[in-house]
């Protein structure tokens, strides 16, 4: 009771006048909004600041396993005491794959596999691009969604070479080289589906391609 009093009195707080005797509230004054040069400005909202939108780039690591295992091959045939080793031998053999190998070890050393939000591509160690593609032309850069397949030669557990096959090349250019082959009737026929082919050394990790062109969706047959 005493709170619902209290409630009251703070509703109906000041003294107890008459509603006749009351004094009339004098009306508001309403000053003139200024002009000219000394008014004040109208404020503005606030500009939104419009947001960077940075694809997500996933370098793939390198992998000296092609170089080192060149190197070693060249080296076999050269050994003092190498039942391998002959004259003919470490030249025929030996001498190839050993530059083989240092050139691999430079490829390893100077390019990177990246896969960002849209594309798959070959740039230089710095992420700089690698200009047109040596054999067909155009950025060594290509979409998820050209994919019709990739696979790694001779076997993943074992590679050698990353390959992929994609139609965003020009329809054109998809017979130069082996794509001769790949696009044959013959090929066609079982199963293969048409597009320009593309090889590179394995100088990356293996896995960690194989993933990438799984997560972003890349077509295999």
């Amino acid at each position: 009771m005493i709170a619902a009093l209290s409630a009251a009195l703070a509703f109906n707080a000041g003294p107890l006048v008459h509603p006749a005797l009351r004094p009339t509230p004098a009306a508001p004054v309403v000053r003139p909004t200024p002009t000219g040069p000394l008014a004040s400005p109208t404020p503005l909202a606030s500009p939104t600041r419009a947001s960077t939108t940075r694809c997500a780039l996933d370098v793939i690591d390198p992998s000296y396993n092609l170089a080192l295992g060149s190197v070693a091959l060249g080296a076999i045939f050269g050994v003092p005491g190498s039942p391998l080793k002959s004259k003919v031998g470490a030249f025929v053999a030996g001498v190839p794959l050993a530059l083989f190998g240092l050139f691999i070890a430079f490829q390893t050393t100077t390019l990177r596999f990246t896969f960002d939000d849209d594309s798959f591509a070959l740039v230089k160690s710095d992420l700089s691009s690698t200009g047109e593609n040596v054999v067909v032309g155009g950025e060594n850069d290509w979409a998820y969604k050209k994919f019709v397949n990739y696979d790694f030669f001779p076997s993943e557990s074992f590679p050698i070479l990353v390959y992929f096959k994609e139609t965003q090349t020009p329809e054109d250019q998809w017979n130069v080289g082996p794509g001769e082959q790949a696009n044959s009737a013959e090929a066609i026929a079982n199963g293969a589906k048409p597009g320009q082919v593309h090889f590179f050394p394995a100088i990356a990790n293996v896995a960690a391609l194989k993933s990438g062109f799984e997560v972003h969706g890349c077509a295999k047959i």
